[in-house]
């Protein structure tokens, strides 16, 4: 702050400044202070400092966003922002670690046009997804985000998997299926300690889409937790996934019909002596 009260104080105008802030709050006053914030951007370094904690500032950059969540939920306007490249903005927001509120609030609105993107169907946009960070960024935040930024991101990973495209993306290292698996592991051990229906909706989808790809499924009977298996999470009915014992058996069927080919295999192979 010392260097913006010199660099601002040499100019007279540090009053001006705060001023100029304060009344984009008032929408009579809004553009003309839009404007001399504009024209003199480059002459204050903390600038966007200011900006950011000024009151109402991440409000108003959510309610942004949330008009653009309106338009990305429709079919034809959501691929327009894709081949537009206007997510550019947007995906970056993601990679801010702090959990503020403030930040918090933002990282939510930009998951919320990813979900509402997703939720089109259209495989361009899974596509374009692919070529960013999104994976490893929703992962991150299935593993140490708030609760609902987990259950956005458990939703955004599911519905990228769900596409052919999405899956073979996934598949295609074993680095990047070794970090996809061994995240959802960690999130279910987290699950066992403070349950969320919600999150565990969708990581069982996921193993369940995973259990679709040959190489997956090897890991995922390597690596599954013992409580998807053992019927944890089948012992109430857990408000938010009622549908949970049905899932967890149609993903363990999968691995089950998986272990029994290995031991047909097994026991045709000729012995040696």
């Amino acid at each position: 702050m010392s260097a913006l009260n010199m660099d601002c104080e040499q100019r007279g105008d540090i009053d001006s400044v705060f001023g100029w802030i304060a009344n984009l709050c008032n929408k009579e006053t809004r553009l003309w202070a839009m404007l001399e914030l504009f024209e003199r951007r480059s002459n204050i370094d903390s600038l966007g400092l200011l900006l950011w904690h000024s009151f109402g500032a991440s409000h108003r950059i959510c309610t942004a966003i949330g008009l653009i969540q309106a338009m990305a939920a429709h079919p034809f306007i959501g691929i327009q922002l894709i081949r537009c490249q206007f997510m550019c903005y947007l995906m970056p927001l993601l990679k801010m670690t702090s959990q503020t509120r403030a930040v918090e609030h933002v990282r939510l609105s930009v998951l919320g046009v990813i979900c509402g993107l997703l939720k089109s169907d259209h495989p361009e946009i899974v596509s374009y997804f692919l070529g960013t960070e999104l994976i490893p960024l929703t992962l991150r935040q299935l593993e140490f985000g708030t609760t609902m930024s987990k259950v956005l991101c458990a939703f955004v990973l599911y519905r990228t998997l769900e596409h052919e495209v999405g899956l073979k993306f996934a598949s295609r290292r074993l680095a990047r299926r070794l970090h996809l698996i061994h995240t959802l592991a960690r999130v279910v051990h987290q699950l066992t300690l403070e349950p969320e229906p919600r999150v565990l909706k969708h990581v069982v989808r996921i193993y369940s889409r995973l259990a679709d790809h040959p190489q997956n499924l090897e890991l995922v009977l390597k690596l599954l937790p013992a409580q998807i298996r053992n019927g944890y999470f089948c012992q109430e009915v857990l408000v938010g996934f009622e549908s949970a014992s049905l899932e967890l058996a149609d993903l363990n069927r999968k691995l089950s019909k998986r272990e029994e080919k290995d031991k047909a295999c097994d026991d045709t192979m000729p012995e040696n002596h």
